[in-house]
């Protein structure tokens, strides 16, 4: 069945259900024609795709190349000159599943209403022999319907057997659970439980690559099925549900039949459609697809939803008569089935006299998607698959999908792009241009050649930031760059206005703020083949331009001073760049006599974040962030957001607490993990921010790929500040915002630094800085209380 309708005030369940669920006409009374663009069949299809790989059961253990699927559909789709040609395209990818529940439909049109059932619910057909009419126009208001049931529920004790009509009508479909529940208590002789449903269930996106760092996961949800027991008073001795191929099977017909309490006379075909649930995708053109996104598992003794009778439509109520009155053969005791991994098909011929136990469903076992890896220059069909997946990928997992804006339009854009796309390199720009869109600066595209000689393989030896409107040069490798100077402009960039370089990677490089941007425009900017010469035009401190020439290779930059050092003021200063796990009691010994610490986190830490922040916890703070990852199953509505959220705990010490003022530097080079050891420093202690606003990616990351590509990067959590406040796509937010200027640069100075040296020293004046430092390492000093600078 599709997903229940929601739970509404009584009086207005029944009406709703008749107004709103409507059966689908056969496929072969499809609609006129619609003229569609081959870009709009292809949205379609890469939703409906990307539905069944996330949703379906089936490709959690059986052998079903899904992708293979979609790469022989894509032509048909693309070539389909009618409206019905393209379903049956859609058709053909669908039936790779072998399943019958999960197919293609025309869109389900209201037919004309039926006629009010003016007689009673109940009607005695022949001694002993009751008939409940509980189809559609059985009442338009539950209150009406209740009314019909009082005389009803006085006459099922009374019967030996009861016919359950519960057929639907002509363009309806109706669900009889809700019209059961009043009277299946009376129906029932001895306990029953309805069959078991079990669901896939994704905790945000499982890494597909070694690397990922979410612990998410997917795994199988078996739902407690509904179970029924009698009244005091006496119950049928025979239940015979009457059934039709628009019947959602009520779960009481279901238990009943698997306890042989209850039979299903059926007219012509059903499935256990009827019970499983359903997802709809629309199609366009009059057409949607039906998606199965439950399944049954096999309880011995019953194969699954059958009828034990199937005759012609009117033949159905004698049918039905004949089972009430003269009952139908006990299941006789059943085997294990050898063969089958999978229960028999819904509908089998034949009832349960003599059918064998069905096998238990196979166990599932996680496959990653196929990579594909060879393929540096994929067909249009393998390059569409790389946008069905980056797609459904972002719209099933991605956690900040509210912050990317219309998503949806991404889809038919780059379809549209890749059937444009000439060769393997316009391939891989079109596939890290849809990247961008994410907004995330998590989201990253590697391991295919072209990217990597567009991004540059080896950088320059010189290190360059965004400073006052220009790329200027902030570090140098020792010997390796003659003729540059810290503080010079770079004009040109192998003979190209710098601006024209920097506008190609603004393209084709994803980031969640303009900061963020800016750090990964500047790893690129000066890069080119490994052994390569770079020819620079730069402006120097007495704006004089000049040309140098510099050999792109691997240099890694000499930080200067200690790691962990006194500062004038008794105060200390370390670099959390360098700074080890290992060196993180070292430190605080050091430190302990100090008044205050600037911390240092203008780039990425070593994994200290988490121990440093107890040992700073004067709040007493219990957690340092927020998490929340998405939720993806058969109960996950379409078009909502379901999350699973967390608070990350601060650990708690054994060790001294340092009550000392703290301070922490930030800038652009702050990103994700140093983000976080941010988060947690503030919860702690109320450390104060100083600096320009950070990169605002943070989240653990997990990994896909795509045809060409071998690894693509995004962040699979949503992480926010302890109180609840958005990190991502903002940042770090400094309390004291100061960046660095060309001057101060040329001069050899470290203004953020001063500057937090000072926003330090007047943070501890206007505290007083009360106790000794012998009091506040031993846990008993007043320093470092939460007032604001």
């Amino acid at each position: 069945m599709r997903h229940c309708p929601p739970r509404v005030p009584g009086g207005m369940i029944l009406l709703g259900l008749l107004s709103l669920l409507a059966i689908a006409p056969l496929l072969a009374q499809a609609p006129t024609p619609v003229k569609t663009s081959s870009i709009e069949r292809l949205t379609h299809l890469a939703k409906l795709w990307g539905t069944v790989r996330y949703l379906h059961p089936w490709l959690a253990y059986k052998e079903i190349d899904w992708d293979a699927a979609l790469v022989q559909a894509i032509p048909k789709v693309r070539g389909a000159s009618t409206a019905e040609q393209y379903a049956a395209a859609v058709q053909g990818m669908l039936d790779a599943l072998g399943d019958p529940v999960t197919r293609v439909q025309a869109v389900p049109h209201g037919g004309p209403e039926a006629e009010d059932h003016t007689g009673p619910i109940a009607q005695w057909l022949e001694p002993g022999v009751l008939s409940l009419y509980l189809r559609p126009n059985s009442a338009r208001t539950f209150d009406e319907l209740t009314g019909k049931l009082a005389p009803a529920r006085a006459e099922i004790p009374k019967a030996k057997a009861v016919i359950v009509d519960v057929r639907g009508m002509a363009g309806e479909r109706f669900y009889p659970k809700y019209l059961l529940a009043a009277i299946e208590g009376l129906l029932v002789s001895r306990p029953a439980t309805a069959p078991v449903q079990r669901y896939l269930v994704h905790s945000g996106y499982r890494t597909q690559l070694p690397g990922g760092s979410g612990s998410y996961s997917t795994g199988f949800m078996s739902l407690l099925p509904d179970s029924f027991t009698g009244g005091d008073g006496p119950a049928p001795q025979r239940v015979v549900f009457l059934v039709n191929a628009d019947t959602a099977i009520p779960p009481l017909a279901a238990a009943l039949q698997a306890s042989g309490q209850g039979a299903i006379v059926a007219e012509g075909k059903i499935s256990e459609e009827g019970l499983v649930q359903q997802r709809t995708v629309a199609l366009g053109e009059g057409f949607e697809a039906l998606v199965r996104t439950t399944e049954i598992e096999p309880a011995p003794g019953w194969p699954g939803v059958h009828a034990d009778v199937e005759a012609a439509p009117s033949e159905g109520e004698a049918a039905a008569l004949r089972l009430a009155r003269d009952g139908w053969p006990a299941p006789r005791p059943s085997s294990p089935r050898p063969s089958s991994p999978v229960m028999p098909s819904p509908g089998e011929e034949g009832d349960q006299q003599g059918r064998s136990n069905p096998a238990p469903l196979p166990q599932p076992a996680w496959h990653p998607d196929k990579r594909y890896e060879e393929m540096t220059d994929p067909s249009l069909e393998y390059r569409l698959l790389a946008v069905f997946r980056i797609w459904n990928v972002f719209h099933y997992f991605y956690p900040y999908l509210h912050l990317i804006g219309d998503w949806d339009a991404v889809l038919p854009e780059f379809i549209a792009r890749m059937e444009e796309v000439k060769d393997g390199r316009e391939y891989a720009l079109a596939i890290a241009e849809m990247a961008t869109h994410t907004g995330d600066g998590h989201t990253s595209v590697t391991g295919n050649p072209t990217l990597d000689r567009f991004y540059g393989e080896t950088s320059a030896p010189v290190a360059i930031r965004w400073i006052e409107g220009a790329w200027v040069v902030t570090t140098l490798a020792d010997d390796q760059a003659p003729g540059l100077e810290v503080g010079d402009v770079v004009l040109t960039v192998d003979g190209e206005p710098v601006a024209v370089r920097e506008g190609l990677l603004r393209r084709y490089l994803a980031a969640s703020t303009e900061a963020g941007l800016r750090r990964k425009i500047a790893d690129r900017l000066l890069s080119g083949p490994k052994g390569s010469t770079v020819s620079l035009t730069v402006r120097g401190r007495d704006d004089r331009v000049k040309k140098v020439d510099l050999k792109r290779q691997p240099w890694t930059p000499k930080l200067a001073g200690e790691t962990v050092r006194l500062l004038p003021g008794n105060l200390g200063y370390v670099d959390l760049n360098r700074l080890t796990v290992e060196e993180i009691d070292g430190m605080f010994e050091r430190l302990k006599e100090t008044r205050g610490i600037v911390f240092d986190m203008r780039g990425y830490p070593q994994g200290t974040g988490w121990f440093i922040a107890p040992r700073l916890n004067v709040r007493g703070a219990r957690y340092g962030a927020l998490f929340s990852r998405r939720l993806v199953s058969a109960e996950t509505p379409e078009r909502e957001q379901t999350s699973v959220s967390f608070s990350q705990p601060i650990e708690t010490t054994d060790s001294w607490i340092y009550k000392g003022k703290t301070v922490l530097l930030i800038d652009e080079r702050t990103v994700s993990q140093s983000e976080h050891l941010g988060l947690f420093f503030e919860a702690a202690a109320g450390t104060k921010f100083v600096g320009t606003p950070t990169a605002g990616a943070n989240g653990d990351i997990t990994f896909f790929s795509v045809p060409g590509i071998a690894s693509f990067r995004f962040g699979g959590h949503e992480v926010r500040h302890a109180d609840g406040r958005q990190l991502q796509r903002i940042g770090l937010v400094p309390d004291v915002l100061v960046a660095p200027t060309l001057r101060g640069i040329r001069a050899g100075k470290d203004e953020v630094l001063e500057r937090g040296i000072e926003v330090l020293t007047r943070e501890l004046a206007a505290q007083g800085a009360a106790g000794s430092p012998a009091e506040r390492a031993g846990g008993s000093g007043t320093g470092g209380g939460t007032s604001s600078y």
